[in-house]
């Protein structure tokens, strides 16, 4: 067993750059676990920076620009879109968000109606004991639900004026973030010795490798959210826009955010239409956007950007979901990615036998 120790020691962690890129690595891990409320807007702004970073690096070189007027006009019209998103989509939202709310106790009335037929049929699948107990645990459900709701809100007031500051200081970082990338990537240079040249390559290649991946997926989203809006409301689907959103962020986590997010989708349609024509025509679609995202639009736009099996993705969302909660959720791929990357350039040093 030691001899195994000693072989993996000299095999991984006897070069100096090993070493250096290493601790690192530690250290950068442990600030953001420690920090995590704080580094969580710095990720943010660091994410929508490289997305924006191709579309500087395109029009550079396209019409010949200097990147300093390349980046301002990015960055201004990345603002004023973003502005106009929410000024225009994120109140239809909210009011769609209020109506399916509203819409909760006659979908509730409905359910119970269903519950009541099934138990009076001799085939029934719930005796009327049963049913009491389901609709005594969903009402309880709703109650805590809504309870919740106000509690959130309340806690949610306090921290407006964070959420505020937020709100402006992550777009004044993005703005330094390209503006200022060379002078940044100079001053972080500081503190790798020139010849841990390790440290340099691996930046090197999660700039490109991160860089690839979140833009792609951003893409992806956009694409997955125009079509599913775009066909639910073609078929009148009730919340239409709010439920194509989901469609949208749901391929931020892969395999899971699909499954989880066609459980209102589906609840949604039965309670409009029932089991009628409608309710398959809206299943059908869904599915057929959900199979075009997973074998074409995901093979076109990630075929250089992630490498990386299921398993491995669906272990990313289980680690990291369990140290940062949510974010971890969010993060988890481009932290794969990450591992991913520095397990491919980790230099391997053979042990003569």
């Amino acid at each position: 067993m030691l001899k195994f120790f000693k072989d993996w020691y000299n095999t991984h962690l006897t070069d100096p750059n090993q070493v250096a890129l290493a601790l690192l690595i530690l250290f950068i891990s442990i600030i953001t676990y420690i920090l995590l409320a704080t580094v969580v807007p710095i990720l943010v702004a660091i994410i929508l920076a490289y997305m924006l970073e191709g579309i500087v690096k395109s029009i550079s070189e396209k019409y010949a620009l200097r990147r300093t007027t390349a980046v301002l006009s990015v960055y201004i019209s990345f603002l004023i879109l973003s502005f106009m998103t929410v000024i225009l989509l994120v109140p239809v939202m909210l009011n769609q968000i209020s109506l399916f709310i509203k819409s909760l106790p006659s979908m509730l009335e409905r359910g119970k109606d269903l519950l009541l037929n099934s138990s009076n049929s001799e085939s029934g699948l719930f005796s009327q004991s049963q049913i009491s107990e389901i609709l005594s645990g969903i009402n309880s459900e709703i109650s805590m639900l809504g309870s919740s709701i106000i509690s959130f809100s309340l806690s949610s007031a306090g921290s407006l004026i964070e959420t505020i500051v937020y709100i402006i200081i992550v777009p004044i970082m993005i703005f330094f973030l390209l503006y200022d990338k060379q002078s940044i990537n100079e001053w972080f240079k500081k503190f790798f010795p020139e010849k841990l040249d390790l440290s340099r390559k691996a930046y090197a290649e999660l700039d490109l490798k991160l860089g690839n991946y979140i833009r792609c997926k951003l893409i992806e989203i956009i694409i997955v959210w125009v079509a599913s809006t775009f066909f639910f409301a073609i078929l009148g689907l009730n919340y239409s826009l709010l439920l194509g959103f989901l469609c949208g962020i749901s391929v931020i986590i892969p395999y899971v955010g699909a499954i989880a997010v066609t459980i209102p989708i589906v609840i949604v349609a039965y309670f409009q239409w029932g089991t009628s024509t409608e309710f398959w025509y809206i299943i059908i679609a869904h599915t057929l956007i959900q199979i075009i995202d997973g074998n074409v639009v995901v093979p076109l736009l990630f075929s250089d950007a992630v490498n990386l099996h299921p398993l491995a993705i669906l272990i990313s969302i289980l680690f990291f979901g369990t140290i940062w909660g949510i974010w971890g959720v969010f993060f988890a791929i481009p932290l794969a990615v990450l591992f991913n990357t520095l397990l491919t350039i980790w230099p391997r040093v053979e042990i003569k036998v």
